[in-house]
């Protein structure tokens, strides 16, 4: 029997990769990749290459192209790779455990430039967005304790390039998503793990409120979320605003398809109040309690 087991991994093997061709259609040609791999290209032309690839989504050839260069401590290499790398993680056929696998990887690779990186913005970005990724799939506690550190790589990248719209999108929904939080809820996170950082909804607005400028009318997210936002502020009239501006752009995908569901929720609390323009501002008499 032991002269069969050899073949018969062997075969495992070849199924396990044409199933994974099967199901991630980003996998190219072997002759293909051998020639990419190889090919004599600059520095400069390989990013440019790798940066055309991820907008056609073709998030493995970026990865398969500037994974050869992780070591070299380029920066402007690392944090592409770990953007293509967070990416791949999100496809739907993977198991938990390889998209932990690839964000740890992108983790890793990201702390490896840490002293190069440090003060750009690109880089407080994507390790804000690859920790969340990695607090998620390490649990509660870990997501709790880590607060602080997402924020301050947000804000490290705000201060770096103010007019960068997801960053400022991503600061809005930290401070809004914080500031949701109840008194029993932060007493249990206390008791349990740690306190959570303060935040505010007034800071939240600030924040969307700046991606809004930077990108008028296009990001339904960051739309919905500055409706509620001035719902919490008493800002109803604002608020009616971008919950109606939420539902007039069409939704392309399940993420927005449920911001125009809560915007549609929200919407009808309002109805049976007259919003005028006295009421940009917080009216302390008027409630959705009832």
């Amino acid at each position: 029997m032991k002269h069969l087991q050899k073949p018969i991994c062997f075969l495992l093997e070849i199924s396990l990769i044409e199933f994974v061709k099967d199901k991630l259609p980003f996998f190219a040609n072997p002759e293909d990749k051998i020639a990419k791999y190889w090919e004599s290209q600059s520095r400069t032309e390989i990013i440019q290459k790798a940066d055309k690839m991820f907008n056609e989504g073709k998030y493995m050839d970026v990865y398969e192209a500037l994974n050869r260069m992780k070591y070299s401590k380029d920066f402007e290499v690392v944090w592409r790779l770990s953007r293509a790398l967070y990416n791949l993680s999100l496809h739907t056929d993977l198991t938990s455990e390889i998209r932990k696998a690839m964000i740890g990887e992108a983790h890793n690779i990201l702390e490896s430039v840490n002293t190069i990186g440090n003060g750009q913005s690109n880089y407080h970005k994507w390790m804000a967005v690859i920790s969340n990724a990695k607090n998620g799939f390490e649990g509660l506690e870990m997501k709790i304790k880590e607060y602080p550190n997402i924020r301050n790589h947000l804000i490290k990248a705000c201060d770096s390039d103010p007019q960068d719209f997801a960053v400022q999108y991503m600061l809005g929904r930290w401070h809004y998503e914080i500031a949701n939080l109840t008194w029993f809820q932060r007493k249990i996170a206390k008791y349990l793990y740690t306190e959570p950082p303060d935040a505010s909804h007034q800071e939240a607005y600030k924040y969307l409120n700046n991606a809004e400028e930077l990108r008028p009318r296009s990001f339904i997210p960051n739309i919905y979320i500055l409706g509620c936002a001035c719902m919490k502020l008493g800002q109803y009239y604002r608020a009616k605003y971008y919950l109606n501006l939420t539902l007039g752009i069409p939704a392309h995908n399940e993420c927005e398809r449920c911001c125009a569901s809560g915007a549609q929720n929200l919407l009808r609390k309002l109805e049976k109040y007259d919003l005028g323009k006295d009421l940009l501002y917080e009216n302390p008499h008027f409630s959705f309690e009832n």
